[in-house]
Formats: structure tokens, C-alpha cells, sequence
């Protein structure tokens, strides 16, 4: 970025900062108004109603002063930001970049880490961030946007992918790429060894540089949920963690699902891993006194040792567990007092073998895999709309949020299917 544009930038951000601070003392104002309102209802006097009476000529004096420096600062930001765009529009010689380069430079200036959303939750920072505090803002007062809809900002975004993680068992454990658009993969798909030679001898290619294109789209997901109209008066602190945690749950529920059993582009979702098992991982065994050890030599199906590998897990539903494995982790002698190591539930394994519950899972059914071997993509542009009509009785507000996902297993080989019977009856 050249020095003029970097100037720019710095006076926007000042701007926005000091706007930002405006806005907590026009709630600040806000409260005190309703205060005033109170006490003169209450009050019984003449002495009591001058006394009212002065103190609203003082606010209505600091409101007059707010609303002209918000005014301006408005107008500063707007006019650097036209400024800084009509600069950006003709870049010199030396600086010019790919469209997609410019892209992702501007994100990377304007991205938030999770990690750093995380950090500055704790130390409170994350609600005097200017974007996130403009966008509440819109979200509160339901300022006219552009569009009926508002995008949620990178840093609110990544608050939500992270809060995901903390309702679903699936999503935090596969592999996450964010995307603008749809996004082609080029993986390897050559697990071949290198070759022993002579020196002289030149070094064969094989089967290295292989290449699979891999095809994501953006598939819509989206969710409404309900807002008392009250609750849109209060502090920015009380919306978001309702609101960001509301569309967190249900977009988990419906990512792990899509993870699990997604019908692909044909019913315009993610593509899952049970559909696309190859047949030759499908198998079954019988709940005898066998069970635990023939369900694990399963593993052998995903676990070939030709190639290194990821964790690999078994995904089941509880009940699964608890009906048909859990008597294999827990050791009793005739007395029947415990002698082994009892099942950790927290933490469950097979034989070391770490388990994954899920829901989402029918009974009787294993999966055992690497779920990084499947790939989450996210698009970058989730967006908030709104309707006063839906619940109007009710007092409520209806917020829907949208979001664009795709994901598929990169190796369907990489996961078995196992189904627990019960046995075969002796004849």
C-alpha cells in the first residue's frame, strides 16, 4: 500500500474509533433520558419539576453537541473513504496486482484470527471494535441496508465458526478452508516411495504429481431465529452473545449432518462421508462375545500401513456404545467387583481408539476413519436479514442468517462402515 493510502487509513480507522466511542456515550445519554422521564412523573413539586427541568435542559444541550460531532466525524469518514477508493481505483504502475491478489491482501488487512477474537473477548476489546460495534448498531436500531441485508464482518464471522466448534463433535475435527467462490482442489494423490539408484542413473517419475481436481461449490444454509424486541435495547454485549450463539447451534446441528450423510450437489448440499464409503469398507459383524475384536480388525479396512495417517476415530451414536460396547471396557471377576479400568465416558476408547459421539449416527452403526480427510469449505460472506412482521403480536423480531457451505471426503477410502447385528440364532 503506498504512503497516502496507508495515511488514509490510519486517519479512517482514528475516525471510526472515536465514532465508536460516541455511540457508547449516545447510550450513555440514552439511559439518562429515561432516568429524567421517571423523575418527572415522580415529581410532586414545583422545586422538584425545575429541578427536572434543568437537568433536561443540560441534556438536551449534550445531545445537541453528540449529534454535531457525530455529523462530522460521519462526514470526515465518508469523504477519506472516497478518497481512498478513488486512490485505490488508480493504483501506480509498480503496485498493480490480480484482481485476486488485491482481494486477498485487503483480507488479510482485515482479517481476525480466531485466535485473536478469542483474546480480545477475554480482555473485552472485541466490543469496542468499530465493525463490530456499527453492525450491532444496524442490528439494534434497524437502520435502513442496503440490500435488506446485513453482512456480518470478518471478525463476528470467525466468532461464530468458533462458538460452532463448541455445539458439534464432527465439524472442529475436519479440515477448514475459507474460501470467496467456489474453489478447486489440487491434491496428490501419488503415495508411491522414492526410488534407490545409481547415481548415474536418472530418477524415474512414477506415478509423483498425480492430480485430482477437486470441485466445491456454496451451498445455502440458513436459519430465522427470534429476538424480543427488548432485548434489542440492551447493551451490545447481551445481542451478540445471544444472537452469534443462536446462529452457531444451528448451523452445527446442520453442518454435522451434512458431514455425515450430505446427498450431494443433486439436493444442493455438502457431499457426506456415509454415501460416498467405497462398497468394499461396508462390512458387518455380529454382537457376540467377539464383538470388540472383530469390529476393531475393521480398522485394517482404513488403517492399510502403505501411507501415513491422520487419528483415526470411531464415530457412533451413544447408544451404541453404551448397548453394545460398553460392557468390553469394563472388567468384573465372579464376585463381580471391577478389575479392570473403568470406561472413561468423557473421553471414551476402543483399545485406544479414540470414540466420537454423534447424534447424527444411526444405532448399531461405526465409522472409523480420519476426518481430516474430509473438507469443510467456507464462504466468506455470511449476511443477516430481518422482518418486525413475523411475531409482531408476540413482540419479537425475526433475524435469518445465511451462510454458504460445501464439503466432501477428498478419500472415501479413508472411512469404514460397520453394522453391529445381533447374532445369528443357534439352531
Amino acid at each position: 500500500m503506498a504512503l497516502r493510502q496507508l495515511l488514509i487509513s490510519k486517519k479512517i480507522e482514528q475516525r471510526k474509533n472515536a465514532l465508536a466511542e460516541l455511540l457508547i456515550q449516545e447510550e450513555e445519554l440514552q439511559t439518562r433520558s429515561a432516568e429524567l422521564e421517571a423523575d418527572a412523573t415522580e415529581a410532586q413539586t414545583d422545586e422538584e419539576l425545575a429541578a427536572v427541568e434543568e437537568e433536561v435542559g443540560k441534556l438536551e444541550a449534550q445531545k445537541g453537541e453528540l449529534e454535531q460531532k457525530k455529523s462530522k466525524l460521519q462526514g470526515e469518514i465518508a469523504e477519506l473513504e472516497a478518497e481512498l477508493e478513488q486512490l485505490n481505483a488508480k493504483p501506480p504502475a509498480d503496485e498493480v496486482r490480480s484482481a485476486n491478489q488485491q482481494r486477498g491482501e485487503s483480507q488479510v488487512a482485515k482479517e481476525y484470527h480466531i485466535a485473536q477474537v478469542r483474546k480480545m473477548l477475554e480482555t473485552g476489546e472485541y466490543y469496542n471494535l468499530p465493525e463490530v460495534r456499527e453492525f450491532y448498531e444496524k442490528f439494534k436500531n434497524l437502520r435502513a441496508v442496503s440490500g435488506g441485508e446485513l453482512t456480518i464482518p470478518n471478525v463476528i464471522i470467525n466468532r461464530i465458526l468458533d462458538i460452532v466448534g463448541d455445539f458439534t463433535t464432527l465439524y472442529p475435527r475436519v479440515d477448514k478452508i475459507r474460501v470467496q467462490g467456489t474453489a478447486r482442489i489440487l491434491i496428490d494423490t501419488d503415495t508411491s516411495p522414492a526410488t534407490w539408484m545409481e547415481m548415474k542413473d536418472a530418477i524415474p517419475s512414477g506415478d509423483v504429481g498425480t492430480i485430482a481436481n477437486v470441485d466445491f461449490d456454496g451451498f445455502k444454509l440458513g436459519k430465522v431465529t427470534f429476538v424480543d424486541n427488548y432485548l434489542l435495547q440492551d447493551s451490545i454485549i447481551n445481542i451478540d452473545d445471544y444472537v452469534v450463539r443462536k446462529i452457531a447451534r444451528a448451523l452445527a446441528k446442520a453442518l454435522d449432518l451434512a458431514i455425515l450423510k450430505g446427498t450431494g450437489s443433486a439436493n444442493k448440499q455438502p457431499d457426506g462421508i456415509i454415501p460416498k464409503i467405497p462398497t468394499q469398507n461396508q462390512v458387518t459383524v455380529e454382537a457376540d462375545n467377539k464383538l470388540l475384536v472383530n469390529l476393531l480388525k475393521q480398522v485394517s479396512l482404513v488403517d492399510t500401513g502403505d501411507d501415513s495417517y491422520g487419528e483415526i476415530v470411531a464415530v457412533m451414536k451413544r447408544q451404541t456404545f453404551y448397548n453394545r460396547l460398553l460392557e468390553f471396557t469394563i472388567n468384573v471377576n465372579s464376585a463381580g467387583n471391577v478389575v479392570g479400568k473403568l470406561p472413561n465416558l468423557t473421553q471414551p476408547d476402543l483399545c485406544g481408539i479414540p470414540v466420537v459421539f454423534n447424534q447424527n449416527m444411526d444405532v448399531d452403526k461405526v465409522i472409523f476413519g480420519v476426518l481430516d480427510q474430509y473438507t469443510m469449505v467456507i464462504r466468506e460472506d455470511i449476511t443477516i436479514d430481518r422482518s418486525e412482521h413475523v411475531k409482531f403480536v408476540e413482540d419479537q423480531m425475526a433475524f435469518r442468517g445465511k451462510g454458504r457451505f460445501d464439503g466432501k471426503p477428498i478419500r472415501p477410502e479413508a472411512f469404514a462402515l460397520v453394522t453391529i447385528t445381533d447374532p445369528t440364532p443357534e439352531v
